[in-house]
């Protein structure tokens, strides 16, 4: 909940700066692109490795920019690795193995995503912007890398809402770079058992603005 309220709090403050800069009107800038980059995630809970994998994600972004003030909307596959620790998993969700010779061996899932944010931006400095807004992530596949359960996307919640803040930066030459940090809001443990899956994503991009 703590979370949640600072997301709102911020993005009161974006529109409360929006309308301050209404006061003098200037045309938009607008951006069309692409963006390639790369994922670090990670899965808090019960048997989960804790560290962040590094896998990519690539897609597309379009926005309306004014003098310190702008929105960005966003369409872009990523994945995800998560490992479990073997024994541990295993006597959580055993009921999920295919084999019970497989209780102690580590196994890996690798998650594609499809995501979309929606990114309030406030400029900070020359060519310098803070974003922070809400992410809807819908799981599009899950690869069970070691053959470990007989449903491997069953385990997973179709989808969940994040919370992103980073800072991108708008080049010459129509370039951008950036980086977020991504917190999911909920658990996306679809089983029975009682264990929160909380998603926590490092993203590093570069992109190229057509307009």
């Amino acid at each position: 909940m703590k979370k949640t309220a600072l997301l709102f709090i911020i993005i009161a403050t974006f529109f409360s700066t929006l309308s301050r800069a209404q006061k003098t009107p200037s045309l938009p800038n607008l951006d069309l692109g692409l963006k390639l980059g790369a994922n670090f995630a990670k899965l808090d809970g019960k048997n989960w490795d804790g560290g962040y994998k590094a896998s990519f994600l690539g897609g597309v972004f379009v926005g309306i920019r004014f003098p310190k003030v702008g929105v960005q909307l966003e369409g872009f596959y990523s994945q995800t690795n998560y490992s479990v620790d073997g024994k541990g998993f295993y006597n959580l969700y055993s009921g999920f193995y295919n084999n019970a010779k497989d209780s102690l061996k580590k196994g890996a899932f690798r998650v594609s995503y499809f995501n979309i944010p929606v990114l309030f931006q406030i400029k900070v400095l020359p060519f310098l912007w803070a974003q922070v807004g809400p992410q809807y992530s819908g799981i599009l596949n899950v690869k069970d890398v070691d053959n470990l359960v007989t449903n491997a996307k069953g385990l997973f919640k179709s989808g969940d809402i994040s919370g992103v803040i980073g800072l991108e930066a708008k080049l010459p030459f129509h370039l951008v770079v950036g980086a977020r940090y991504v917190l999911g809001f909920s658990s996306i443990n679809n089983t029975t058992v009682s264990d929160a899956w909380q998603q926590r994503v490092i993203q590093a991009h570069v992109g190229y603005s057509f307009l």
